[in-house]
């Protein structure tokens, strides 16, 4: 008799987040959807992880243990071979799904509307002890959301999305050469192949520590052009490279208001505000107008 297959894979990456990674796999094993096999990739840790998981979860994980470190993207790109689901489902390993998140984003993503992949909002709990809802709902005008992503990080982690299993297949799985945004480099990509839809729910908590990756902000910085040099090099990038320059533009100044305003890096912010108007004098001129009409109105 053939064995029945999962309707959807979820796939955990972990690297030394043993003290961490138990709160995750919980959250998935608390979900009021059970049509799922849970998959948890230990990318070379060095803190016993795969021993916690083999002793803690011996038949509700499979386990996959790669010999050599190959970063988030390296590891979600194996969990996807593993995969047996049509649909994806990507969790990071410190964050935290709420129990209906599963049952909620299937039933978007396995509807007539036919979408490549379905992200949702979150809480966001930061190192502060604060919690801040996301909507994650796009706010710019732009004809699609790829123009949108382009210019702003609309998807705060991969976590908020499920994804078709065809559509990974067809548009690529992680660009491994990027260790920092692989997810959004991809998610670009994605969303050049088919339909995409927001679930107004707010389904995840994020978590802020002192091991996140944008921590620091000199890679963190230095991330974000990366990924767009790696997409505008992929042949699913050529109907928005007419976009390319105002994108980098965009994202100089977005970085810049978040060095100023949130993380209070001011030199960093002025160097990112100028590499703005370096990148696209012309675009920064009709923003800035823009913003003079939109305050005397």
């Amino acid at each position: 008799m053939q064995l029945k297959l999962p309707q959807v894979s979820v796939i955990i990456p972990t690297y030394n987040r043993r003290f961490l990674l138990e709160r995750a796999i919980n959250s998935v094993l608390n979900q009021t959807y059970a049509d799922y096999e849970l998959i948890v990739v230990d990318d070379a840790s060095s803190d016993d992880t795969l021993n916690f998981i083999t002793n803690k979860y011996p038949q509700q994980v499979r386990l996959s243990s790669l010999p050599e470190n190959r970063g988030s993207g390296g590891a979600r790109n194996e969990g996807i071979k593993l995969a047996r689901g049509n649909f994806i489902a990507f969790l990071d390993s410190d964050d935290e799904w709420l129990p209906n998140y599963l049952e909620t984003q299937i039933k978007y993503i396995d509807s007539e509307l036919n979408p490549v992949l379905v992200f949702c909002g979150c809480f966001h709990h930061e190192q502060n002890g604060k919690t801040r809802k996301f909507s994650c709902s796009p706010w710019l005008k732009y004809p699609d959301l790829t123009y949108h992503l382009l210019a702003e990080n609309f998807i705060l982690t991969a976590s908020l999305v499920v994804v078709r299993k065809q559509a990974l297949q067809k548009a690529g799985c992680f660009n491994e050469s990027l260790r920092v945004g692989q997810d959004k480099e991809l998610f670009l990509r994605l969303f050049c192949i088919g339909n995409v839809v927001h679930v107004p729910h707010y389904l995840i908590t994020k978590y802020s520590h002192a091991n996140n990756v944008t921590g620091n902000s000199h890679r963190w910085v230095k991330a974000n052009f990366d990924i767009l040099d790696a997409f505008f090099a992929h042949d699913l990038s050529r109907p928005y490279k007419h976009f390319e320059t105002e994108a980098r533009s965009h994202n100089a100044m977005r970085l810049a208001r978040i060095l100023w305003q949130e993380k209070k890096e001011f030199l960093l912010a002025v160097k990112m505000l100028a590499k703005a108007f370096f990148i696209s004098p012309v675009y920064m001129r009709q923003h800035i107008w823009k913003k003079i009409i939109k305050a005397t109105t």
